[in-house]
């Protein structure tokens, strides 16, 4: 047989974030810029919800975030 190389090609995903995001962080993800909007999402299930920081701050994990990201459907129409 005859000694043919072989190629490989690698995809690298992107690398995805760990720890807690901020509300800048979590509008970005999403895709949108209104906090109320954001909120309304949580408030109806439709969005992760929120951790507290302490201190009066909030964030979201975001595995939730990349949970909820990988769970979206494309819309017909």
């Amino acid at each position: 047989m005859d000694n043919q190389a072989v190629i490989y090609q690698v995809t690298q995903q992107p690398t995805r974030k760990t720890g807690v995001a901020n509300i800048a962080q979590a509008l970005a993800h999403a895709g949108v810029t209104s906090r109320t909007t954001l909120i309304a999402w949580e408030r109806a299930g439709k969005y992760p919800k929120r951790v507290s920081l302490g201190g009066g701050r909030v964030g979201w994990r975001w595995s939730d975030l990349y949970a909820w990201s990988d769970n979206l459907t494309a819309k017909e129409g």
